[in-house]
């Protein structure tokens, strides 16, 4: 039976293979159009052109070979015949990187035994290329099928939630207009009443779920019923510990898959593995930012990611600076205070993208302008500042006058990847979190500026930030920084 999970599965494999294709098209004609450009001017003898462009019309498995790599490492929802909830998309990433390397390098091994020499008509330069795109474009094939399969409201694997509590209205945001999930919440469970007790709460649960279109189907002692009417499989329990254990034997009576999630607080998961000691089962968390030699790697990376920037980006440092001073007056770079690591006052730089005088203007907007007031309260920022330059705009949007930090990476305050840097007054919103928050250095780009930057909420900046240094891995910050040239490319969320 063609489930919706399953229609899911059939939608990401098929963008997987649109993916695979368009790379070795695009790879394989642009290297036969460079062979062909440097024969016709001068360079008769050149290895890249001159061979027919149906030699790689055999190579069409290859795109089939990735589907069934990526299926081996659960890149479908988990099991492609009963799927799931969705591997995180950093290990998502990692594990299409690992699929677009073992078939690549298949490829490679085929033709080094297949004609001995280096002499077939298939350039080893396409295959190696093509493994490097393949790697970084097919996770946006995927997130544009998901994209399609959300506004085509198919593709959606149906669960039930299970407790009404902050866990449970925090899951229910998080997955609300969530293309890359594919949940749809069929209807939760809450309180162990049958009728009549604690109804205020009930109501208020119910005004709250309904809003977003889930209904109330009954109380957590009604949860395995209703899943059997419905031919649910799947729950996800956020529940008080005491109930969960005391109804575990009914749920694996009948759900396949049984997501707990006890808080909706951040803590270490990537890297976790299950561990087993004579019958007694847990979860090792593994906190990768507290290893010596990962900090000393990141460290590293950083420094030389940093430096390939600003090497590529150094024409911009001479053009923006006189573009600054021909649409404004006033110095060219701008120092503002901020809390590194373990709370230490720095001063980020930045290209100035405000008037001169923008101190003084802020105070008589917000001396004027009530709501000014209570948006600059919420978020430090204004949606439509005044204050800002018109070129500064420009920067803003593309987020260019952030290019100065490299600086601080250089001088060692900042990381290229890392939480977002914060002024004094923003640790209120931090709460508990801030210890953990304030362990690493700030970066330039993070995950919350890569999962919807201006547009994202404070608690969800907190949230974000926490997550980021508890399950900080190389991994995440590659991915991080692919995701990061696309916002700014796109101009997303910024201002």
């Amino acid at each position: 039976m063609l489930t919706q999970g399953r229609i899911r599965v059939v939608a990401i494999a098929i963008a997987d293979i649109i993916c695979v294709v368009s790379v070795w098209a695009v790879v394989a004609y642009g290297y036969w159009c460079l062979g062909e450009f440097m024969r016709a001017h001068g360079w008769p003898q050149c290895p890249w052109g001159g061979y027919s462009l149906d030699e790689y019309l055999r190579f069409l498995p290859v795109a089939l070979a990735f589907v069934v790599v990526n299926a081996s490492l659960d890149l479908y929802h988990g099991n492609w015949m009963y799927p799931s909830a969705p591997v995180g998309p950093v290990e998502e990433f990692r594990r299409l990187c690992l699929s677009s390397l073992v078939i690549h390098a298949g490829v490679i091994a085929y033709l080094a035994f297949a004609y001995k020499t280096t002499d077939s008509q298939i350039s080893r330069a396409v295959c190696v290329y093509s493994c490097i795109l393949t790697a970084v474009a097919a996770q946006s094939f995927r997130n544009m099928a998901r994209y399609v399969l959300y506004k085509l409201k198919i593709g959606q694997i149906p669960v039930v939630l299970a407790g009404g509590g902050t866990t449970a209205h925090r899951i229910v945001d998080l997955l609300d207009c969530n293309t890359y999930a594919g949940i749809r919440i069929v209807g939760y469970f809450a309180g162990t009443e049958r009728i009549g007790r604690k109804r205020r709460r009930r109501e208020w649960n119910e005004r709250m779920f309904q809003a977003r279109g889930i209904p109330y189907l009954g109380s957590l002692y009604d949860i395995v019923p209703e899943a059997k009417k419905r031919d649910i499989k799947m729950l996800f329990a956020c529940q008080d510990e005491r109930l969960f254990r005391a109804q575990m034997e009914d749920f694996a009576a009948w759900f396949t898959y049984i997501d707990y999630m006890p808080t909706a607080h951040a803590f270490p998961i990537f890297g976790a593995r299950a561990v087993s000691f004579d019958g007694i089962g847990g979860l090792e968390m593994v906190n990768q930012g507290r290893m010596k030699v990962k900090r000393v790697q990141k460290l590293i990376v950083d420094g030389m990611f940093s430096f390939v920037a600003f090497v590529a980006l150094s024409p911009l440092f001479v053009a923006i600076p006189l573009l600054i001073k021909m649409t404004s007056r006033g110095p060219v770079f701008y120092r503002h205070k901020r809390l590194g690591m373990n709370g230490r006052e720095i001063r980020i730089w930045k290209f100035r993208s405000m008037y001169s005088d923008a101190d003084i203007r802020l105070k008589k907007i917000l001396a004027n302008n009530p709501k000014a007031v209570e948006e600059w309260e919420s978020n430090f920022k204004l949606k439509d500042d005044p204050r800002v330059t018109l070129f500064g705009r420009l920067l803003r949007k593309t987020s260019l006058d952030e290019l100065p930090q490299l600086f601080n990476v250089f001088s060692g305050d900042m990381a290229l990847i890392g939480p977002r840097p914060i002024v004094e007054k923003e640790i209120q919103h931090y709460g508990d979190a801030y210890k953990v928050f304030s362990s690493v250095r700030p970066g330039i780009t993070g995950l919350w500026q890569v999962s919807g930057r201006s547009d994202t909420g404070y608690e969800r900046r907190v949230a974000l930030d926490a997550y980021y240094v508890l399950n900080w891995s190389p991994w995440m910050d590659l991915w991080i920084l692919i995701r990061t040239v696309f916002a700014v490319l796109l101009m997303r969320g910024a201002r």
